[in-house]
């Protein structure tokens, strides 16, 4: 019997949630853009550099590659006292002031106004959340806008935030920050509901009673267990949770509870049985989700039995033009080696609802979109093919089934009912080494 390797699984689980070269590079560069029309609507510069920062989790290091990009733009004092003469909730007519100077350029993306920030939903399903804000004259503090409740100005710190938790990190051997996204695999992965700053600021406060000596990966199985542990003592206890500039207590719901008692129990189970590999991975990928590695099983996978579409048992397409293309018609050599799971997350009007993965039927509503995902793998190229099936498809002449070079992501729009799929090839000289499908059964009545 195999047993569960601690350093490898957490190393690898860790590798898998950061944002990939490509996403990076894709964020820097919006980033420099939205800088600009800030600065080129308010301060009348055309600086990419200039007025901005990242804040939240991506500004504090701790952003997983589900995680939204916070970015806050620095506006000149003089619109402050603007939108401050305003009779009623001149909060809200700044958000809509700076909505309106980013749909100028963003003009095919939605874009909302809504609470403290102005959304951009971009197609590739990267999702900037863009905070005005004004500095506080002689401190690294900002005033920024809360539309709700009629309207008021909130304050904030994020330089001191970022500093702390990069301060706790470094004297942490930089295990801080890799706990801190694999928690936010775990809040993803069960619908916890806490906020990645509330993740951050418990993170932080655990590690206060951590020992230094104890932050090498080997460590990180009795780590995720005495967190939760701990979660359920704050809570029991009624303890205040202060975010990490000490400026406003965070509600840690009680209900959270259930949840870190249910993580409790399967790391217990998970180090248990840490002498039968395959036990121990399904209890940890029970507690953080399906970005948790299963290092040994998933080598014995019989590649032998995978069935890629081919045009001889495609699915019928009536009279609809034939549009659809098959693996084995490419040039390529079918030489699978690996079957890679395509990870999936369903959105309704810029709300993301969970994986469908367990969904046997997936509504159809208005502005809702699926987002397809791979882990990304050096050295591979991402081919994608998204089939509609079913007799609306036909009709419509819109069966698609093309072969399309994409990145390891795709973002796919919910048009009308049948049980479509998608494939994704992995590509390297040549060759087909790595594959996936996923069936997506829409359904229009729910």
């Amino acid at each position: 019997m195999l047993e569960f390797d601690v350093i490898e699984h957490f190393k690898t689980f860790e590798k898998n949630l950061r944002t990939s070269d490509d996403d990076v590079k894709t964020i820097s560069e919006r980033v420099k853009v939205i800088t600009k029309i800030i600065n080129k609507a308010y301060w009348n510069i055309n600086s990419e550099v200039s007025h901005s920062i990242l804040v939240g989790s991506y500004g504090r290091g701790t952003a997983i590659h589900l995680s939204d990009i916070d970015l806050l733009v620095e506006l000149p004092e003089n619109q402050k006292d603007r939108f401050g003469k305003y009779s009623g909730n001149g909060q809200s007519a700044l958000l809509q002031d700076l909505k309106s100077k980013l749909l100028k350029h963003y003009s095919n993306s939605i874009i909302k106004g809504d609470g403290q920030i102005v959304s951009i939903e971009f197609s590739d399903g990267i999702r900037f959340e863009v905070l005005p804000a004004f500095k506080i004259s002689g401190t690294d503090k900002y005033e920024y806008p809360n539309a709700n409740d009629g309207g008021s100005w909130e304050e904030t710190d994020p330089k001191l935030e970022q500093y702390k938790l990069t301060d706790q990190n470094k004297q942490y051997n930089y295990a801080v920050k890799k706990f801190c996204r694999m928690l936010r695999a775990w809040n993803d992965a069960n619908d916890v509901g806490l906020h990645g700053i509330a993740i951050d600021s418990l993170s932080y406060k655990f590690f206060e009673t951590w020992d230094e000596s104890k932050t090498g990966y080997i460590y990180f199985d009795q780590m995720s267990r005495d967190f939760f542990r701990y979660v359920i003592k704050f809570i029991e206890n009624n303890n205040i949770l202060l975010s990490l500039d000490g400026s406003y207590s965070i509600e840690v719901d009680t209900a959270i509870k259930r949840k870190a008692e249910s993580a409790l129990r399967n790391c217990e189970a998970a180090i248990v049985f840490c002498r039968d590999n395959q036990k121990s991975e399904e209890y940890w990928s029970k507690v953080f989700g399906k970005n948790f590695p299963k290092l040994l099983s998933g080598k014995n996978f019989q590649t032998d039995r995978v069935s890629i579409s081919n045009r001889s048992t495609r699915e019928p397409i009536g009279t609809a033009t034939d549009t659809e293309q098959f693996a084995d018609e490419m040039g390529w050599d079918i030489a699978i080696e690996k079957i890679i799971e395509i990870q999936s997350s369903l959105e309704i009007n810029g709300f993301r609802k969970g994986s469908i993965s367990h969904k046997f039927r997936i509504p159809i509503k208005p502005n809702s979109k699926i987002i397809f995902s791979v882990k990304d793998i050096p050295g591979i190229y991402w081919y994608w093919k998204v089939r509609n099936v079913g007799a609306i498809a036909n009709s419509r002449n819109a069966i698609r089934g093309q072969i399309v070079k994409r990145t390891y992501k795709i973002v796919e729009p919910i048009n009308f009912k049948g049980n479509h799929y998608v494939e994704v090839y992995g590509v390297h000289q040549g060759r087909v080494k790595i594959y996936g499908k996923i069936d997506v059964p829409l359904e229009d009545f729910l």
